[in-house]
């Protein structure tokens, strides 16, 4: 089961609109796929309820001990998409983060919910809290959404450099610049400096995603915008399958499966782990 973590520490970077579609295509791909929203404003809630006009169920409360995650999500009205919901506020989530880390429970939550899924997508709610420096610590790959302003490039090397310190010099993170508008000098300049990162463009149909409570592939399925993900999810599973942690529905191989390593003192993967054949240090130890 593939893990990935949608999250920058700067709010208004397209965080949550990055986390829905590349779910959806995931599911869309053919893989049960699990969208967990950690972020207390329940927007992916509010985007793929079935019933967007009346008050949903009552969300979760994130309380140690007391949460049977693998009962809570639902189903959503797209094929193979479920929807695991936020709590209201984020100092339980944060607390029960902290609490599942600290008991090496986290590790074997996800085990179990290998049985129902293969991709987990979360979408992270901006700042450091303790529940996104957990996050980080657990899952395969963190997708960085950054639009090319100063303040968001921080928010990426702020990430950077936490998971330097807590994963090793190869962190598994990637970033992508979100909505990128070549019109712009400075947008311009930055996708040139970076032309090898992905990019999702600055178009006005995300923008209606939320008139329409539905991802790009439902509301706008030709668009650019909606082949910029596809793109972005079919790199991204390219390489999960390399990593041997999502099976490939394209060759038809599948991976062996493959748990989360539970957190220690030090966090950083070692031989034999999952994390350890793509993020290896250099013998150089640069």
């Amino acid at each position: 089961m593939a893990t990935l973590a949608v999250f920058n520490p700067k709010g208004g970077v397209g965080k949550t609109s990055l986390a829905v579609n590349l779910a959806f295509e995931a599911a869309h791909a053919g893989f049960r796929t699990l969208l967990w929203e950690v972020d207390e404003q329940a927007d992916s809630q509010w985007l793929l309820s079935e019933t967007p006009d009346r008050p949903g169920r009552v969300p979760p409360h994130w309380v140690p001990g007391a949460v049977d995650v693998q009962t809570l999500a639902e189903p959503t009205r797209f094929d193979r998409l479920s929807l695991l919901s936020s709590d209201r506020c984020m100092r339980r989530t944060d607390n029960w983060f902290a609490d599942m880390a600290h008991s090496q429970r986290l590790a074997r939550l996800f085990a179990g919910l290998e049985a129902d899924f293969d991709v987990i997508v979360l979408d992270c709610p901006p700042g450091f809290s303790d529940a996104n420096r957990t996050i980080m610590q657990f899952v395969h790959l963190v997708v960085v959404p950054t639009i090319p302003a100063p303040l968001a490039l921080r928010g990426l090397h702020r990430v950077r450099d936490f998971m330097v310190r807590h994963r090793g010099t190869h962190p598994p993170m990637l970033p992508v610049f979100s909505m990128l508008d070549r019109r712009r000098t400075l947008h311009r300049k930055a996708a040139a400096e970076h032309p090898d990162w992905p990019v999702i463009p600055m178009r006005s149909d995300i923008e209606r995603m939320t008139e329409q409570r539905a991802p790009l592939g439902i509301c706008a399925p030709n668009s650019a915008s909606r082949h910029a993900f596809q793109n972005l999810w079919n790199g991204i599973q390219r390489k999960m399958a390399t990593m041997r942690v999502i099976r490939s529905l394209v060759t038809g191989q599948t991976a062996a499966p493959t748990a989360l390593p539970a957190m220690r003192r030090i966090n950083r993967p070692r031989p034999g782990s999952p994390l350890w054949p793509a993020y290896q240090p250099d013998s150089s130890g640069a």
